[in-house]
């Protein structure tokens, strides 16, 4: 039974990817069913399934928690439908070690690749779990002693049937330490980056994990004013790195952050608060290090800091193909005036041919008391593509408007590259047309649509 309904979610899946858009073009909110209003009395797959929703430009891996957020991203990523579609393995980690889940979240990416589940405390696996680990039907990890599930933590039960490896530690410090070196054997050596973060303020630590996945650099965790042993010496391990402190000094106090020095080569990324934290380590970039988004065409992940195990949903949708910095709300209802401005400044947008534009896509992880409908709908709206305005020329018209007067040359298929002239080379505007083109993209303000 559970394999029949873990098939029917990679089925609903498929069919809200395909194009279930709930949302007009102004970016009105999206609707939810009565079906779906209530998560607790569903079971299974289809607790979160029917809560799963997609509008052009946002799509919702929505649950009640993170047991079924998570369960959700993981098989979105490893659909298991196929040889190439399933995981090595797959790490389980409890509900109450959000430590863990942003530590181990560098194992999500090369060269292990494993996605995460959540349990809750019980004896066995939630039914959603459960569901989602016989779905993703992980292969065997030979970085892992061929272990098909990795138990980030003695918390989480042991699954039957599946080979299973054992990351432990006494604490969230020694845990994070001991994912470290679980990392640098299946790299064969340390990574020369690595994230130090709050063990204490889950808030300023979750969008580590999202990078970790995506680069394979490691996360250790300090105490504000104080820090761990076991961190210090996994530090120590890896020779003078280059160490990144996220957060402010309210998060890594500046006693730690100047005894970091003996360690490494030390810099603070950091928001007078959570959310725009988040936002600048999303445009953060130094060297082969952080997300450096200031640009279109990028795909992000959006979680509530009220609910820090979704940073285990997040950790297989920063790799794999998708590649998404992880950004924090602290509001489920209206969507923080920093993350705004910052879509608004990565705005997409197209001058002639939207076939040959980049766009913007935006995950969102929990249901509506995480993220609710009006928040999900403007991000619809600000992530869209969007006509872009020559100076002395009309704007486009709208999709499903009249196209208004403009004096630009009829629109033509995309010439062969190969006759292209080089990038370096200025290309001729239409014969009688001299044109001067907005410049193009630069760190800093999008394209905006003119009631933004």
């Amino acid at each position: 039974m559970l394999r029949v309904r873990a098939s029917l979610l990679v089925l609903l899946l498929a069919l809200l990817a395909a194009g279930c858009s709930l949302g007009d073009s102004q970016g009105a909110a999206p609707s939810f069913t009565a079906e779906g209003g209530d998560s607790a009395s569903l079971e299974g797959l289809e607790r979160f399934s029917l809560l799963s929703l997609a509008t052009a430009n946002t799509t919702r891996l929505g649950g009640r928690d993170a047991v079924d957020d998570a369960a959700a991203a993981a098989v979105a990523s490893y659909p298991g439908t196929s040889e190439q579609a399933r995981p090595s393995a797959v790490m389980l980690v409890d509900e109450e070690n959000w430590q863990g889940a942003v530590a181990a979240s560098v194992l999500s990416g090369r060269p292990i690749g494993a996605p995460m589940l959540v349990t809750d405390g019980a004896d066995e696996l939630p039914d959603v779990s459960q569901a989602g680990l016989e779905q993703l039907n992980p292969k065997g990890s030979d970085l892992s002693r061929d272990a098909q599930v990795i138990k980030i933590g003695s918390d989480p039960p042991t699954p039957d049937d599946f080979r299973t490896a054992l990351i432990g530690g006494d604490d969230p410090y020694a845990l994070a330490a001991a994912v470290d070196r679980f990392s640098t054997v299946a790299r064969g050596e340390p990574s020369e980056n690595v994230i130090v973060a709050s063990g204490e303020q889950p808030e300023y630590s979750l969008p580590a994990g999202a990078w970790a996945a995506r680069s394979g650099d490691s996360v250790l965790f300090t105490e504000q004013d104080r820090l761990p042993p076991a961190t210090e010496r996994a530090l120590a391990a890896h020779e003078r790195p280059n160490i990144y402190v996220l957060g402010p000094e309210e998060a890594v106090g500046r006693e730690v952050f100047d005894g970091l020095r003996r360690l490494g080569n030390v810099r603070r990324i950091e928001g007078p608060d959570p959310v725009k934290t988040s936002v600048a380590f999303a445009r953060y970039r130094q060297g082969n290090f952080g997300w450096g988004v200031v640009v279109p065409g990028f795909q992000f992940t959006l979680a509530n800091a009220d609910r820090p195990l979704d940073a285990a949903a997040a950790a297989p949708l920063g790799t794999n193909g998708i590649f998404a910095p992880l950004l924090i709300t602290d509001d489920a209802d209206t969507l923080p005036r920093p993350i705004e401005d910052y879509f608004l400044d990565v705005r997409p947008g197209f001058e002639e041919d939207p076939r040959t534009a980049v766009y913007n896509h935006v995950w969102l992880l929990g249901d509506t008391s995480a993220i609710g409908p009006e928040m999900q709908g403007r991000l619809d709206e600000i992530a869209r593509l969007i006509p872009v305005q020559l100076e002395g020329e009309d704007a486009p018209g709208q999709p499903g408007q009249a196209a208004p007067p403009t004096r630009a040359a009829p629109q033509r298929p995309p010439r062969d590259e190969s006759r292209r002239p080089p990038r370096d080379e200025p290309r001729r505007p239409p014969r009688g047309e001299p044109r001067r083109r907005t410049p193009e993209p630069t760190p800093g303000r999008g394209p905006r649509a003119r009631n933004d």
